[in-house]
């Protein structure tokens, strides 16, 4: 599982491979966290292209850690605002797409509306209409999920 998440980790946001199994170990484990040691063996990788990776993920803020009382271990965890992060940009990247397919259908209708029904120019719109319903019922879920994800923070 561990390399399945980070091969789409490492494709969809360009990532080292192995910062990108860095974070899918970190999905996978949770609130639990991970030890140094542990992505050193679970990883197969070197005490310092491990370090080298988990310094560049907390400098650009993905990954967090916290300690226990009494012992000197970190335990390395995704950054709780990175679900929320990623969350807005989603919502705001469809924003935008709505926006622009909003103006192309306001041209093509305008274009529309200077030829004939049967003219082979004539501008079919179902593409951008359904498109456009796409893009309203997912960004209305993904704000749903979001107010979700703020509320179950708040009792927490």
């Amino acid at each position: 599982m561990v390399e399945k998440i980070g091969v789409y980790i490492e494709h969809k946001e360009s990532m080292a491979p192995l910062a990108a199994r860095i974070l899918a170990t970190l999905i996978l484990q949770g609130k639990k966290g991970t030890t140094f040691d542990s992505f050193v063996c679970e990883l197969n990788a070197s005490k310092s292209t491990i370090s080298t990776h988990l310094n560049t993920l907390q400098a650009k803020e993905r990954v967090t850690y916290y300690t226990k009382p009494g012992d000197r271990k970190k335990y390395f965890i995704l950054n709780p605002n990175e679900l929320m992060k990623s969350i807005e940009e989603m919502i705001a990247r469809w924003r935008e797409e709505k926006e622009l397919h909003n103006e192309i259908v306001a041209y093509k209708k305008e274009v529309n509306s200077q030829l004939a029904v049967d003219s082979e120019d004539y501008f079919d719109l179902d593409f951008h209409t359904m498109y456009l319903t796409y893009l309203n019922q997912a960004s209305e879920l993904m704000e749903s999920l979001k107010e979700k994800l703020i509320s179950k923070n708040n009792q927490e």
